[in-house]
């Protein structure tokens, strides 16, 4: 139900995740879990027990701080799964925490989607239990109002909740990077991903199913509630955000739903017409099945999959390339008010920009070098100028 989705995502959009790693110390666990909200003075605090200390690969504290910026959840009879934007803020430069980039985010994902489904459990608890007995957690958050948008964040976790809370995240399955979700997702919708809910069924590839090619439609219906920070009081950037750094998900989810046709188009993939004499409700031989699908993976799903990669690191480089130039502006501005002769720093400060933004676009120049760039352009202009 849209209406139940949206209030689901609300949960999660604008949360800010702190993941905290402290080094030898008695008083705290070594990694811990801070959530809170900007529009509340509330935070959750999780520590996480010491046996996660093997993800980290060096000794000293360092941290992350995300903002779930982006926020829709693909529910249905097979899976029920909650793809999230973390953004960085103030991202880290130090090598350690940059080579630990991945277990800090997966950590910040599992944990806060844990957070709120133990906090939406535990307001069910409290009116009925029989209703988590009858249906699964999926079922019962489709229901009208079922959704508790009206809980704050708890910050007296009981030992007992936060075991609870660790427990769930550490069974949640949790995947990060534009092509293992891009591919997850292209799979699914081209009807060759596993069901979650049906472990042990062997996956056969039915291109002709009108019952498999209904996630063609589920996934549209999804990109109608894709929940997005773009407002001027939403998130810690509130109103500062570029227009490349939205649509994200939506990018995803039209490669996942290109892929999906892609792989039922006897145009593309010749190999399904193989299948055709099975219809739409029979089960085609196992060995010819595999045949197909594979055709279907190698000519739909990967170019699909490689076209959608294309387009978010094109949306991620001109969120760059935007930010370079903007503060290159500035400081050309700033000098030239301040100079008695700066008419040509416009045009000096155009040159500089040329090499570092060709790096940009090609990928070449890490986000994190953006700063030094910035500051290396700034002397050129004014030792040009003196």
């Amino acid at each position: 139900k849209p209406k139940a989705l949206k209030a689901y995502q609300s949960l999660f959009l604008g949360m800010v995740i702190d993941v905290v790693y402290i080094e030898n110390n008695d008083d705290y666990s070594p990694v811990e879990v801070i959530l809170s909200m900007p529009s509340s003075d509330s935070t959750v605090r999780l520590p996480i027990y010491s046996k996660f200390n093997t993800l980290f690969d060096h000794s000293e504290t360092c941290s992350c701080t995300f903002e779930v910026v982006e926020c829709v959840a693909l529910s249905n009879c097979a899976r029920f799964e909650t793809i999230f934007i973390l953004e960085e803020q103030q991202q880290q430069t130090n090598i350690y925490q940059r080579q630990n980039i991945t277990q800090f985010t997966d950590i910040a994902g599992r944990y806060l989607t844990a957070y709120r489904l133990h906090q939406q459990v535990s307001s069910q608890r409290t009116k009925t239990s029989s209703l988590l007995e009858r249906a699964g957690l999926t079922s019962w958050l489709d229901l009208p109002e079922a959704v508790d948008t009206q809980s704050n964040l708890d910050s007296n976790l009981s030992d007992k909740q936060c075991s609870e809370i660790i427990n769930l995240a550490q069974r949640l399955l949790s995947m990060d990077g534009a092509l293992k979700i891009s591919s997850h997702l292209s799979l699914i919708s081209g009807g060759l991903a596993p069901r979650p809910n049906r472990p042990d069924r062997e996956v056969i590839f039915r291109p002709y199913s009108s019952r498999d090619a209904h996630i063609l439609l589920q996934f549209k219906r999804t990109v109608e509630v894709i929940s997005v920070v773009d407002g001027e009081e939403d998130g810690l950037e509130s109103g500062k955000r570029s227009i490349n750094s939205r649509g994200r998900i939506k990018t995803l989810l039209d490669g996942a739903l290109s892929a999906g046709k892609a792989a039922r188009n006897e145009d593309i993939v010749p190999e399904i017409k193989q299948l055709k004499e099975y219809g739409s409700d029979g089960t085609p031989p196992r060995g010819v099945a595999d045949v197909v699908a594979q055709a279907a993976i190698e000519k739909a799903i990967q170019p699909s999959v490689e076209s959608c990669v294309a387009r978010l690191t094109a949306m991620k480089t001109a969120d760059d390339i935007t930010q370079l130039r903007q503060r290159v502006n500035e400081i050309a501005s700033s000098i030239i008010q301040d100079s008695k002769d700066g008419s040509n720093i416009a045009k000096m400060a155009n040159e500089l920009l040329h090499q570092p933004t060709i790096l940009l676009r090609e990928g070449k120049l890490p986000r994190s070098e953006i700063e030094s760039v910035v500051k290396s352009i700034e002397n050129e202009l004014r030792s040009r100028l003196s």
